[in-house]
């Protein structure tokens, strides 16, 4: 099955031969239990590839065998978790040239390929290639190259060949294009090699983010209009739709709505409990016991309103208001009112413990002087009871070391046995090595055991040492002898 797998992906045999040891551990770690055994070979074989640093990708093990990727993902992921396995990164330059011939470029084939593998080299020094699937990286090379040397080559050409999203294309593009190397010619890029590197995507966008904040907690109305912190990776009306107003649909507005109510009745509550309590009672230091951070408090972050529209506050990727680095909650920005070296006092600290409980927590805390002593003590209360454990041991040990001596002797009596009965056959002119009818009635016998009714101790007694049949005792043989003498 194997080999027909491979077959399909025109695999070579050392990928067989390594598929097929890695499906022998998954059947000894019973892997395959459960599990379709499609999937299992697969797994088996994409690891193989991911170990020689193929071009096979999961999605083509996916159409050749028709079953879903992401059900071959999983199978791979736990397999590969089992075994331990610690698999390269996969490098985006391994698909260029396989996918480059797929684009239809003619004779300037190879002359994109080295344009793409440039693209990935400097995408790397670039932080763009970490965390990004190579597929994606892969794809924006191959666009971005044979655009560069005049082929028109939309997204879909690219997305349809290496089956990547289209939106994922464009923001790897997107992201390139925010380098100084998107700047340069075609020529320049490949005899210039620029120096250092820029910050991540994410890390940029994510630093921009915060100034936005920290500027709308400033009241900092010209830095937001200036456009100095529109997105790098956006042109025109794009760059600067975050300052633009966003619309709210009906549903928003009906949450807004009712959780303004709930939070207007959860006030009425707490003030009307405030008012029952005792006379005399301090309220609440609401900033003591708030361990609530800066963007749980909704009338800091309502935005802040300019000429034209009003500017919201920005919010991260998990669509929560984004955190200043000055920001922090009550308890964090309290002094710490323990020692930085402090130790506990374990002399102290047993003082305080209760009487019911101290019995069991003496264990914990003794020396080793305290631990001979209850040792001793235990001994010598018990003396008699280890004695008979110590006694029981040995009795057990002497019946081991009997039993084993006995078996010994009996595979040395029958070895001798046998080869006694081999000379016998010799030298009456037989095959020594043909059995005897003894022999092969006691070989059936104990290689297989009929049934449990059967006397096989009497079974092995019907043949003497010459091989016959010695069904009577010397008695009834000295009878027999008496009455044909009789008959004489």
């Amino acid at each position: 099955r194997i080999q027909e797998v491979a077959a399909l992906m025109r695999l070579g045999t050392h990928f067989v031969d390594a598929a097929h040891r890695l499906f022998t551990v998954a059947v000894e770690k019973n892997f395959v239990q459960g599990r379709r055994r499609a999937h299992v070979i697969a797994a088996c074989l994409y690891t193989s590839c991911r170990q020689e640093k193929s071009q096979h990708m999961l999605i083509d093990f996916s159409d050749a065998l028709q079953i879903n990727v992401y059900t071959l993902g999983t199978c791979f992921l736990k397999f590969r978790r089992l075994l331990g396995l610690k698999l390269e990164i996969i490098d985006p330059a391994l698909y260029i040239y396989r996918f480059a011939a797929h684009l239809s470029l003619d004779e300037k084939a190879n002359q994109v390929a080295m344009t793409a593998l440039r693209l990935v080299a400097r995408m790397k020094r670039d932080w763009i290639v970490a965390g990004r699937r190579p597929a994606g990286i892969c794809a924006a090379a191959l666009l971005i190259a044979s655009r560069a040397h005049g082929f028109e080559r939309q997204h879909h050409d690219v997305t349809k060949v290496l089956r990547v999203c289209g939106l994922t294309v464009m923001n790897r593009v997107k992201e390139f294009e925010s380098t100084p190397s998107a700047g340069l010619t075609l020529d320049e890029f490949h005899k210039n090699d620029i120096e250092g590197e820029v910050d991540p995507p994410r890390f940029t966008q994510n630093r921009i983010r915060e100034a936005r904040a920290k500027a709308i907690a400033d009241n900092n109305v010209e830095l937001l209009t200036s456009g100095a912190l529109d997105n790098p990776r956006m042109k025109g009306k794009n760059a600067s739709r975050w300052r633009r107003p966003r619309t709210t649909t009906e549903h928003e507005k009906q949450y807004a709505e009712m959780y303004q109510e709930v939070e207007t009745e959860l006030k009425d509550t707490l003030e009307e409990s405030d008012n029952i309590g005792e006379p005399g009672t301090e309220p609440k230091d609401e900033s003591a016991i708030s361990f609530r951070r800066a963007e749980q408090h909704p009338e800091n972050h309502h935005g802040i309103s300019t000429l034209h529209a009003e500017i919201r506050y920005p919010r991260g990727p998990n669509k929560r208001p984004v955190i200043l680095p000055n920001q922090a909650t009550a308890a964090e920005l309290r002094p710490s009112t323990q020692k930085a070296e402090e130790k506990l006092n374990f002399e102290e600290w047993k003082t305080g413990v209760p009487d019911e409980a101290a019995d069991e927590l003496a264990c914990f805390f003794r020396s080793d002087d305290e631990v001979r002593e209850r040792e001793a003590v235990f001994n010598a209360q018990n003396k008699e009871y280890i004695e008979t454990q110590q006694q029981k041991e040995n009795d057990r040990l002497l019946a081991e070391a009997a039993s084993k001596a006995k078996l010994e002797d009996e595979a040395a009596q029958e070895e001798k046995r046998g080869q006694y009965l081999k000379k016998s056959r010799k030298r009456k002119g037989g095959d020594p090595n043909e059995l005897t009818t003894e022999e092969a009635l006691l070989e059936v016998v104990r290689t297989r055991k009929i049934s449990r009714k059967i006397n096989y101790d009497a079974l092995s007694n019907l043949f003497d040492d010459t091989g016959n049949f010695s069904l009577l005792d010397d008695k009834g043989k000295k009878e027999e002898e008496a009455e044909g003498i009789g008959m004489v």
